[in-house]
Parts: structure tokens; C-alpha cells; sequence
């Protein structure tokens, strides 16, 4: 009130379903901060909005990927770190894969919606209270699920699409121990159908539904995975969408 008089309006819109696993509102939350600072007149970096839509997370208590803006904010093929140390410190390294594995690579990934919204709140709960007890089979899972994370990073700088899938496939696997139940009757049956088209699938997200991702073994295969599920009975509402890899990251743009 006292430097500019009034306070500040926002309205956003995301195309993207609620519970679409896609990490909505933590990039949702990146861009808004962006666009308060901007209009504010203070300067930020992308590390700055990373750490600060960790903190808005917390306060909004949804139960969403801290780790989600990494993805939104940062351009290109990366992978996100944290040291086990308080204050948590996130680290980013963008991978510099082969040229032709990027075009290949959006050839090959498809995102398939479930119609199955979830909200990470619900299946999160109870991933912290197993890990709060210390199970050894849930400390156990962590740590693979970080050297899957590490495979998956070098699979992407060897631009290696076979093994890119099998990380898909063991990151799912591993989920499925972290939460279980989060795996709903019709997106296992969508699985199992397309089973022969790819080299490794996933659920976007915590799992529950939202988003399934593929890697297809040959290119440019989103009709024939409409063919197959649109062949399949009892699936629901589905939608199959091609993907493109945003290499700029955030960028705000004011009105002229």
C-alpha cells in the first residue's frame, strides 16, 4: 500500500486437468512469483523462484512434488539435487544429450491422459508416515529410486532410448512399492495393452492416474496407440498427445 498504492490481482489457467501428475502447481506457482516480482520491480533468478516455490508448497499444504519447478522453470533435459542437509539446497544440471536423441526423443514420448485425476495429497500421506517408520524396505526403495534417477540422467546424456525405457519401467515398479494402491484397475489394463508398443511407461506424478507417459519402440506411433486403446473395453475417457521439450525454461512477458 504504501509504495504503489493498491495491492496485487492475479488470475491464472492451466489447460491441464486437476491431478494431472504433471506438477501443475508448482510451476503454476513458479510463474506467479515471477510475474509478482516482475511487476514489482525485483529481480530474481530461476534458482531464487526454485527455492521459493519450495517454500509456498509448504504453506499451501497441497501434498505436491517439491521438485516439479525444477522441471517447469529450467529448459531443456535436466536432473534436480538435494544434499540430506537442512537448509535444503537445490542443485540443477541440465544434460547436453545428442542432438538427434532430442528429435528422436519427441518422436518417440507420447502422454496418454487416464481420465483418472488424483491428488498427491492422499497418496503422499502415507509414503511419509512408512518412511517416518523406517521400514527397510522403504529406505531401501529411496535409495534405488535415486540411482534409477541417476540412470535415467546418463541414458539421456548417452542418448540411449532403450535405456531411458527400462528406467521408465523400474520407476514404476518403484512407485508402486512407495505407494501402494496407486495403481487404479483401468490404467493397469492400459498398461498391459500397450505393453508391445513400448520401450518403458510410467504414471506421471505420485501415480493415482493423471498422466501416463510412453517411449515407443518405433517413432510417431500416437495412432497406433489410439488404435489399441480406442480396441480396449472399459477404459473410460482417454486422450493420447504428442510431447515437445521446452529448451528455454520460464520466460515472462509483459504487455506493450
Amino acid at each position: 500500500m504504501r509504495r504503489w498504492g493498491g495491492g496485487v490481482e492475479l488470475h491464472s489457467w492451466s489447460s491441464l486437468p486437476t491431478g494431472s501428475g504433471l506438477g501443475t502447481s508448482s510451476i503454476l506457482a513458479g510463474a506467479l512469483l515471477a510475474a509478482v516480482y516482475r511487476c514489482t520491480g525485483q529481480t530474481y533468478t530461476t534458482d531464487s523462484l526454485i527455492h521459493a516455490v519450495l517454500y509456498l508448497e509448504q504453506i499451501l499444504t497441497t501434498g505436491g512434488g517439491w521438485q516439479d519447478q525444477v522441471g517447469g522453470l529450467v529448459g531443456g533435459v535436466k536432473v534436480g539435487r538435494s544434499r540430506a542437509s537442512l537448509p535444503l539446497q537445490v542443485e540443477v544440471e541440465r544434460l547436453h544429450p545428442p542432438q538427434d536423441f532430442l528429435v528422436s526423443l519427441e518422436q518417440h514420448l507420447l502422454l496418454v491422459y487416464t481420465g483418472k485425476t488424483r491428488l498427491a495429497r492422499n497418496l503422499l500421506q502415507d509414503v511419509v508416515r512408512s518412511w517416518y517408520s523406517r521400514l527397510p524396505a522403504m529406505v531401501q526403495n529411496a535409495q534405488q529410486l535415486v540411482l534409477n534417477s541417476e540412470e535415467c540422467a546418463g541414458a539421456c546424456s548417452d542418448g540411449s532410448l532403450s535405456r531411458l525405457g527400462a528406467c521408465l519401467d523400474r520407476s514404476w515398479q518403484q512407485k508402486k512399492l512407495m505407494a501402494p494402491g496407486c495403481e487404479p484397475a483401468s490404467v493397469r489394463a492400459m498398461m498391459e495393452v500397450l505393453r508391445p508398443l513400448v520401450l518403458g511407461q510410467s504414471l506421471a506424478g505420485a501415480g493415482g492416474g493423471g498422466f501416463l507417459y510412453l517411449l515407443t519402440r518405433e517413432p510417431l506411433q500416437q495412432e497406433a496407440v489410439l488404435q489399441i486403446l480406442d480396441d480396449t473395453p472399459g477404459l473410460g475417457d482417454f486422450s493420447v498427445h504428442s510431447v515437445q521439450i521446452d529448451m528455454d525454461g520460464i520466460h515472462v512477458s509483459s504487455p506493450t
